[in-house]
């Protein structure tokens, strides 16, 4: 019986993946504002169909929670699929690639982010700037020595956790709005830094970056029909399936465990023999190496990088994304980053305006959802967490 209701289970979520994924193709043909504005108003009137039907609702939300794991395979799989049913529905499918394969990248870039700020409560207003250091290192490394994207990508990750060891002394000795002032500093350093300095392009910024080259495949080859962003798609997808999988296994370990005791009570997790400062190092650094990497693939694909592209407001959209998606949940982040990056491109038809919706659809947002579209849940005490308390582990 239990075996049936869990494969019952398994069919709704097909099922409603499959009808989300079909109407958001629908949502990226719309070329009128009025249909837009139609959608937008289906949204609303959905939000308060689920108050009146509130524990239907709210059951579909737990049975994603339960099962996310299922849920983002289920993406995933209609993800890899995209490319090859877009162009027969979608007229601009080349565009929305485009568009797709940033939100994949700052998808990449939020969980970091969601792993220093939603499970550890460190505030980080810099994502944009590591970000950019990633990216620069790449394409300095590709430019004046050859190097290879095998080597470029993993060394902008690297380079952006070492960065982060510059914050060492400010984030053993600041937390909450503090560490947030200390972070927002060292990004207006970072970019006012690379603005200046001529050795890295000054405010000319780094061009002709070559492409990524994986073992003689060069990513400028098109795929049959398809246009060769189609080979940045499949390898952005790629690399963010495996940054998933391991934040999923971390939130699930004792490491999320005593994260999330960090961010919801310092003292008594002090007090229970945590390391604090060690772990709130090594959080702060192994966030920074995602946004790294992301920043390494943006600079290899688009082919030129400058200041302005690590500006400010990018680590604010990052910031937007963890806290509407719902801080420590990671199906919450893809949700909130495929809404703030793919939902603005639509209101470009309405560019006086475009601002203005965009930041009444984030304070609705916050006012309906004051903790995020999907709340983060209770994480599953599994044997490992038993056996690392039993231990005596920090």
């Amino acid at each position: 019986m239990k075996k049936e209701s869990k494969f019952l289970d398994y069919i709704k979520i097909i099922l409603v993946e499959i009808v989300a994924f079909f109407l958001f193709l629908f949502f990226l043909k719309i070329e009128s504002i009025w249909i837009v504005i139609a959608a937008i108003l289906l949204a609303i009137l959905i939000y308060f169909l689920s108050k009146i039907y509130k524990e239907k609702f709210r059951a579909l939300i737990e049975l994603f929670s339960r099962y996310q794991n299922f849920a983002i395979g289920v993406l995933f799989i209609l993800l890899i699929i995209y490319p090859f049913i877009s162009p027969l529905i979608i007229t601009h499918s080349t565009y929305w690639m485009l568009i797709l394969i940033q939100t994949g990248i700052y998808i990449m870039i939020a969980l970091g982010l969601n792993f220093q700020l939603g499970s550890t409560g460190m505030m980080n207003l810099a994502t944009a700037a590591f970000y950019g250091i990633g990216a620069y290192t790449a394409g300095l490394l590709a430019l004046k020595l050859g190097w290879t994207a095998l080597l470029t990508i993993p060394l902008g990750g690297l380079a952006a956790a070492f960065a982060g060891l510059l914050l060492v002394i400010p984030i053993y000795r600041t937390k909450g709005h503090y560490l947030a002032l200390v972070t927002l500093a060292f990004g207006f350093m970072l970019v006012l830094a690379a603005d200046n300095i001529e050795i890295i392009g000054g405010p000319q910024g780094l061009k002709n970056i070559p492409p990524v080259n994986i073992f003689g495949y060069n990513f400028l080859t098109e795929i049959g029909s398809l246009h060769f962003y189609t080979n940045y798609y499949y390898l952005v997808l790629a690399i963010l399936g495996i940054t998933i999988f391991i934040f999923a296994r971390l939130f699930n370990s004792w490491i999320g465990l005593t994260s999330a005791y960090i961010r919801d009570d310092e003292p008594a997790a002090k007090g229970c023999g945590i390391n604090i400062n060690l772990r709130k190092l090594l959080v702060f650094v192994f966030g920074n190496f995602f946004m790294g990497v992301a920043g390494a693939i943006y600079a290899h694909m688009i082919g030129f990088i400058s200041p302005p592209n690590f500006q400010f407001a990018q680590s604010l959209l990052i910031v937007a994304i963890v806290i509407i998606g719902g801080m420590d949940n990671i199906l919450g982040v893809i949700v909130a980053a495929i809404l703030l990056v793919v939902f603005p491109e639509k209101l470009r038809v309405v560019t006086e305006y475009r601002i203005f919706l965009y930041g009444i659809l984030l304070v609705v947002t916050l006012i309906l959802r004051p903790r995020g579209i999907l709340p983060f849940g209770p994480r599953k005490y599994d044997s490992s967490i038993l056996k690392f308390a039993r231990k005596g582990g920090s």
